[in-house]
């Protein structure tokens, strides 16, 4: 796994004791957050034997092992705008809601949920103490499923959320499903503007051509 080593622009910079507390603080919370989520799912996976619940519960598990051991860095982006979109993207798919839609529609939707949790835990897995929230350098990750798109961990939760719109067909889910794709899009831009300015990515860049959805984007 190579490190990014280039230099970064002001924007990308976040040093001194206040920063760091910033970052302790912010992992903190995510970490109470996510465990809260863990044990609504598994509480729910357990009473009402639901698979998809036990997928979703597994997601926030590893989520709770990634924040407490990620790797720090310097060279997280100091752009408020950065910042919005990291929260709005990550964590606007959290105001989705239940509903009935019944038939092989809500089959096949829960069935995608499942395929794209697995692609979520696999790409967690693959990622490891590199995770991050905001725009960052933590090291490049080459191996795994970063082999074919650039982004998977994006793309296998876009699979997941469309998986749960399909299972769960309502005008509001579908509203924040076209939301939150348009937010991590904005992330995607803000984090390889960051990472671009290394060669390393920009050499991965290039052998590896799809951001998000192979022969799309």
């Amino acid at each position: 796994m190579p490190e990014l080593i280039g230099g970064v622009g002001p924007a990308a910079r976040t040093r001194g004791p206040w920063t760091r507390r910033l970052s302790y603080a912010q992992d903190a919370s995510l970490v109470c957050l996510s465990a809260l989520f863990f044990y609504v799912h598994a509480t729910h996976a357990v009473e009402a034997r639901s698979i998809g619940n036990v997928f979703f519960a597994l997601e926030q598990g590893l989520l709770v092992g990634v924040f407490l051991t990620r790797r720090r860095t310097d060279t997280t982006s100091t752009r408020p705008w950065d910042w919005f979109v990291a929260t709005i993207g990550g964590w606007l798919s959290l105001a989705m809601r239940p509903h009935e839609s019944g038939g092989s529609l809500e089959l096949f939707g829960t069935g995608l949920q499942v395929v794209g949790l697995t692609c979520v835990i696999v790409s967690f897995v693959t990622l490891g103490k590199s995770f991050g929230i905001v725009a960052a350098n933590r090291g490049l990750k080459v191996g795994g499923p970063y082999r074919f798109v650039r982004h998977p961990i994006y793309m296998s939760h876009s699979m997941t959320l469309i998986g749960f719109t399909l299972a769960n067909l309502w005008w509001y889910n579908a509203l924040v499903l076209v939301l939150v794709t348009v937010f991590q899009v904005l992330r995607i831009q803000a984090e390889e503007r960051v990472l671009a300015a290394t060669s390393d990515y920009e050499s991965y860049r290039r052998s590896v051509r799809w951001r998000l959805v192979p022969g799309l984007y």
